[in-house]
């Protein structure tokens, strides 16, 4: 049972530390759009900050519930252009 929430917090992690890359790079896109495409920036930011909250109350959750704590670490800042 110690193994599965061990997996369950790695995934968990994972998918935190991915969320936290992929709202970077949004933030980036919104500071680099103009026009028509910025609302629609702005409201992938929204869904993105909502993902975000609901991943730090799983890990609550998994942090009351299991014998494992989930590190929560920033992603290293990137610039868009590194990306390729």
């Amino acid at each position: 049972m110690d193994a599965e929430y061990e997996v369950r917090g790695m995934h968990i992690e994972q998918l935190s530390k991915l969320l936290s890359v992929v709202q970077d790079v949004a933030r980036k896109l919104a500071d680099e759009s103009h026009g028509r495409s910025y609302d629609q920036v702005r409201e992938l930011n929204e869904i993105l900050h909502l993902a975000r909250l609901q991943i730090g109350a799983i890990q609550a959750e998994a942090g009351n519930g299991a014998h494992f704590a989930v590190e929560r670490r920033r992603a290293a800042r990137t610039r868009f252009g590194d990306l390729t």
